[in-house]
């Protein structure tokens, strides 16, 4: 009995790790990368596209000129000339025209909405790349400069030595000592512009989540 159910319990885990496997690369699979939640974040929460979603709304769920009158469908469908056969009792052929126009008109309105929708929302798009690839220079920059620092560093500690000895001069030490400050002091205003930058870059585009977005930008320079 004992054998029948490690068999029974081996089997049930046999069926099961496939599935554990399947269900791991699904979600590694559907994961989004950084800057595809960025990006989410802000074409949810800018307050700018949050407008402009809400006029298209508004738009499409403004009455249909004439509706209860006559076919919308129909008259959507024909031409000046053909409108005299549509039936409309309760309109005359002016005010038949007049709807025909107003449907027109809604239905432009609508069609610009939406290209001022993709228009706005590629700016700021276009906005936050390009600040993207700015922090990426900061950040390479800041790496370079680090590296130097270091190197001076390093070469400082052997020249201090050689002026102990005598085989070179203070001045020299003093040069490379004011060099190592300037650097030093160059790192620290490159991590104070990119910090700049980066709240910047949340508040402007972020919306109410402009402090989520900052931590993502935060995340986002372990990937540069």
């Amino acid at each position: 009995m004992k054998t029948k159910r490690i068999l029974v319990l081996s089997l049930v885990l046999i069926l099961l790790i496939p599935f554990t496997v399947w269900a791991q690369e699904q979600t590694q699979t559907t994961q989004k990368n950084p800057i595809e939640k960025i990006i989410e974040l802000i074409v949810e929460n800018n307050p700018t596209l949050q407008s402009q979603r809400d006029l298209i709304k508004e738009i499409e769920e403004m009455p249909a000129p004439g509706s209860g009158f006559i076919d919308i469908e129909a008259l959507e469908s024909v031409t000046e000339t053909e409108t005299g056969g549509i039936q409309t009792p309760l309109l005359s052929m002016t005010q038949l025209e007049d709807i025909r126009d107003a449907m027109l008109a809604r239905k432009e309105m609508l069609e610009k909405a939406r290209q001022t929708y993709e228009s706005l929302k590629k700016s700021l798009l276009t906005e936050l790349l390009t600040n993207l690839a700015e922090l990426s220079k900061l950040e390479n920059k800041k790496k370079s400069l680090s590296q130097l620092e270091s190197f001076l560093g390093s070469r400082a500690e052997s020249l201090t030595q050689q002026v102990k000895a005598g085989l070179q001069q203070p001045a020299t030490l003093y040069d490379l000592t004011e060099r190592i400050m300037n650097t030093s002091m160059e790192i620290e205003n490159t991590i104070e512009e990119t910090k700049t930058l980066k709240l910047q870059t949340a508040i402007t585009i972020g919306g109410n989540k402009w402090k989520e977005l900052l931590v993502m930008l935060d995340e986002y320079k372990i990937i540069l």
